[in-house]
């Protein structure tokens, strides 16, 4: 994780309030917001959702919630001028969009993913394997290795070797690639996005012609999911990697399709498997508990498909939680 910045002296009265402080340039901040809050994203960047400006007049806003911020809490901005600055916000905001959207389209056509995976050599080969995943399936899931991603961290680019996961949604489309750094730095994330503005939604799917109307295992980390998914079969239901233990509202909005949803969380994430479970719609959802990661439960085991199977078959449903009773 990086170093957080500290929020400019004319907004002190925040402090406290906010996390994940960056310095995006001379004039602007970003960091979580005092209105909605912000976790750090699925592939480990910080939330930047609110924006603090130096710059003219200093004053904060929030690219989710709408809500606007003055370093004195009794300032009564002028209504045509906090007009034009609102403008410009969203003008600024529809900008960032049409950036992701032709980051998106460049990720599509130029099939990014499959540089990646035509640089498999038999040591990257290896690494897959050592993490459970066969050559059949590092073929079909398409997955890669970069022996020298770039990457910037305090302003400065460093390189480091990546196994690259391509997130695929229906029918393979192609959503963005996750870098899991095989070595990263000290205090920075061991999973980063291809594309850094495009991390909206993306939940790995093992079998990418399948639809999630169905049974669908959701489990926290691609890579557990693809582990499951080769030892289990796909048979009976479709099995999703989450990004994290709070999936975005879309990773949610997709799972509300399921007939049922059994989710499977590293262990001491319960809570967070139950919220999520609200958020799905309880009563359709189940929770599989384990001492260990999943991935490593089987591996350690060598568990055989019929061991899997009856192990998530012996999920627990969760209609009778409460959220926020979950120990």
């Amino acid at each position: 994780m990086a170093r957080e910045a500290s929020l400019p002296p004319a907004f002190a009265r925040f402090v406290g309030q906010v996390h994940y402080v960056q310095r995006v340039s001379d004039t602007e901040y970003s960091s979580s917001c005092p209105t909605c809050g912000g976790q750090a994203h699925p592939g480990g960047e910080w939330p930047d959702r609110c924006r603090w400006f130096t710059d003219g007049k200093p004053r904060g806003w929030c690219r989710r919630c709408g809500s606007l911020f003055w370093p004195d809490a009794d300032t009564k901005p002028d209504p045509v001028a906090l007009e034009a600055w609102r403008k410009e916000q969203v003008q600024r905001e529809e900008a960032r969009k049409r950036s992701a959207e032709l980051a998106l389209a460049n990720l599509a056509e130029h099939r990014i993913w499959e540089r990646y995976h035509e640089q498999l050599t038999e040591h990257s080969r290896l690494l897959w394997r050592k993490r459970g995943v066969c050559d059949s399936l590092q073929d079909y899931w398409q997955l890669g290795y970069d022996q020298a991603h770039r990457f910037w961290r305090d302003g400065h680019e460093f390189q480091a070797e990546t196994l690259a996961i391509p997130i695929f949604g229906q029918d393979w489309s192609p959503l963005n690639i996750k870098h899991r750094l095989i070595d990263p730095p000290v205090d920075y994330s061991k999973y980063r996005y291809e594309l850094s503005g495009v991390t909206d939604g993306l939940l790995w799917r093992a079998d990418p012609d399948g639809d999630l109307s169905g049974h669908v295992i959701a489990i926290e980390g691609e890579i557990k999911a693809m582990v499951t998914a080769e030892r289990g079969g796909t048979k009976d239901w479709q099995i999703v990697g989450l990004p994290g233990t709070n999936p975005a509202p879309a990773i949610v909005s997709q799972l509300r399709r399921a007939d049922r949803v059994t989710i499977v969380m590293d262990p001491g994430a319960k809570a967070a498997g139950v919220r999520l479970a609200n958020a799905i719609g309880i009563k359709r959802c189940w929770m599989l508990s384990l001492p260990h990661k999943i991935d490593d439960g089987i591996l350690a085991a060598n568990m055989s498909q019929r061991e899997i199977v009856t192990m998530l078959r012996g999920a627990v449903r969760l209609s009778a939680y409460v959220t926020g009773k979950a120990k």
